[in-house]
C-alpha cells in the first residue's frame, strides 16, 4: 500500500507541475482547468504523501539510507514550496522560486524511485543467491548457538539450542519483515522434523528462507569445527 500511495503522490505532483507546460504551450482550456483544480490537487498531494509516510514508517529499518534521505528531501522541498508560495508576495519572484523548487522536488522524487528500485533489486538478488547447506543436527555438539541473515528487506537473528543431537528450541530474537510474520511458524516444523530443510510457509516464502538461513548460520560454525 505504501508503494501505491507513493506513486499516487507522484501523479498529483505531475498534475500540479503540468500547469507550467500548459501555460507555455498556450493550452488555455487545460491551463484553466488545472488552475481551478490547483488547491484540490495540492490537498490530495499532501494527503497521499502523508499516508505514504504513515504506511512506510514501520519498515524504514528495512530500507537503504539513500531511499530514506531522497524521500525526506522530496517531502521537505514540498513543504518549502508551499511555505514560500504563501510568504512571497511578489508574483515574478514567487514564480521563479516555484519553478526552482518544482525542479528540486522532481529530482528528489526521481532519485527516490531509482534508489528504491536499486534497493529492491539488491534484496531480490540476495534471495535468489541464497544457498542452503545440508546440516545433520545429530553431529552438532550440545550448546546454544546464535546466527543471523540480512537480506535487506528481511532480517532474522535466531538462537538455536541443541541437546543430545536434537533441536531443542529455536528462538527468533529479531525478525524484521513486511508481510512475513506467518513464516515464523516454520520453526515449529524444524523442531518437529528435526531438520532445517523444511518446506517454506505458504505466502511467506522469502521470510521462511531467511529464517532457515539464520538457523543454518547459527549451526554452521559448530559443523565447521567438526569438519576441521
Amino acid at each position: 500500500m505504501g508503494i501505491i500511495l507513493g506513486f499516487v503522490s507522484l501523479f498529483f505532483f505531475l498534475l500540479l507541475s503540468a500547469k507550467a507546460l500548459t501555460k507555455r504551450l498556450h493550452f488555455h482550456k487545460a491551463d484553466n482547468m488545472l488552475m481551478r483544480a490547483h488547491k484540490a490537487f495540492s490537498g490530495l498531494l499532501f494527503l497521499s504523501c502523508f499516508m505514504h509516510i504513515l504506511f512506510v514508517f514501520p519498515v524504514l529499518k528495512n530500507r537503504n539510507v539513500s531511499v530514506m534521505v531522497s524521500g525526506l528531501a522530496a517531502v521537505l522541498s514540498m513543504f518549502l514550496l508551499t511555505a514560500l508560495c504563501h510568504m512571497i508576495k511578489d508574483a515574478p519572484r514567487k514564480m521563479q522560486w516555484h519553478r526552482i523548487l518544482d525542479m528540486v522536488m522532481l529530482l528528489c522524487l526521481l532519485l527516490h524511485i531509482l534508489f528504491y528500485y536499486a534497493d529492491f533489486r539488491a534484496y531480490k538478488q540476495k534471495i535468489e543467491d541464497m544457498v542452503f547447506t545440508d546440516i545433520r543436527v545429530e553431529t552438532i555438539a550440545d550448546g546454544i548457538y546464535e546466527g543471523e541473515y540480512d537480506a535487506g528487506y528481511i532480517y532474522v537473528r535466531a538462537e538455536v539450542e541443541v541437546r543430545g543431537g536434537k533441536l531443542v528450541s529455536i528462538t527468533l530474537l529479531e525478525h524484521r519483515n513486511e508481510r512475513g510474520e506467518d513464516a515464523e511458524r516454520i520453526t515449529d516444523d524444524m523442531l518437529e522434523r528435526q531438520e532445517i530443510g523444511v518446506d517454506a510457509v505458504s505466502g511467506a516464502t522469502n521470510s521462511s528462507n531467511v529464517i532457515k538461513k539464520a538457523v543454518e548460520n547459527a549451526l554452521f560454525p559448530a559443523l565447521r569445527g567438526l569438519i576441521e
